[in-house]
């Protein structure tokens, strides 16, 4: 198959800092060089230097971490999916999680357009002891008519295996019509986030904390919170608004670094 653009990348600790090992990529994809927000894990930021994905395109991201490796890994701005008269965009992301490594995985939201078709699908393996933080959120894009949910469909899979077993399937599919927002469906909102965290000691104290947490951002939102087969959970929020996802999904994350991970809030620092 021929891709629009590809991204691998392969993280390592040597000593006691986790270093970039591999790294290759082409066409529309690229990756800056790791920055250290924190002395000894190293954050990626992924470009997309095609300004929005279009008709047909399709893009393929690898991102591999060795025994005990500790990265974090974001975009540099938003996903947009513009028109897709004949073809929808299509994005694969394989990720292998090695013992005791860890991977914060934050994209900035998928932002569709009018008449968008958005396909991506993510495959995660984890070995014994790594920990899995990911968030992915959904926006409706800009129409000519100033209106919401303009665009055609999107779709949405991910499975997580943990020592080759399956742990983890979502498959979350919106085709907007006239009951789109409907009970059962989006029941009135218009943004959707989801925020995965897979770690061993993710156990029901923290869920306790992780409620409290949550609760207090009830108004002009819709949660879940889902226990796994294994420590972790699953948060999915409806919202009117992207900021009010990126808030909260900030503040569970910032929970968890310092509840699972001992550690300081990060700053992206985008802007």
């Amino acid at each position: 198959m021929s891709y629009t653009g590809v991204l691998h990348l392969s993280v390592k600790k040597r000593q006691q800092k986790t270093v970039l090992g591999d790294c290759y990529y082409e066409g529309t994809m690229k990756i800056t060089r790791p920055v250290y927000l924190e002395e000894n894990e190293p954050t990626l930021y992924c470009i997309h230097v095609g300004g929005g994905y279009v008709d047909g395109d399709r893009y393929k991201t690898s991102i591999h971490l060795t025994e005990a490796a500790a990265v974090s890994v974001t975009t540099q701005s938003s996903t947009k999916i513009y028109r897709t008269p004949t073809d929808c965009v299509k994005q694969e992301t394989i990720i292998n999680l090695a013992r005791n490594s860890v991977l914060e995985y934050f994209p900035d939201p998928i932002i569709a357009y009018e008449e968008a078709k958005f396909f991506q699908n993510t495959v995660v393996h984890m070995e014994e002891g790594a920990c899995y933080f990911a968030s992915d959120i959904i926006t409706p894009g800009w129409a000519e008519d100033g209106s919401f949910f303009k665009y055609a469909w999107i779709r949405s899979k991910q499975k997580i295996y943990r020592n080759n077993k399956l742990i983890f399937f979502d498959h979350l599919c919106l085709e907007p019509g006239e009951d789109f927002t409907s009970i059962m469906q989006m029941e009135g909102y218009t943004h959707i986030g989801t925020l995965l965290l897979i770690h061993d000691q993710a156990d029901r104290t923290f869920r306790l904390e992780l409620d409290q947490l949550v609760e207090n951002y009830q108004e002009g939102i819709r949660f879940g919170i889902s226990k796994l087969p294994v420590n972790g959970f699953i948060l999915r929020i409806l919202a009117y608004n992207t900021g009010i996802i990126e808030r909260i999904f900030h503040s569970v994350h910032a929970l968890a670094r310092k509840s699972l991970l001992g550690k300081e809030a990060l700053e992206w620092r985008k802007y």
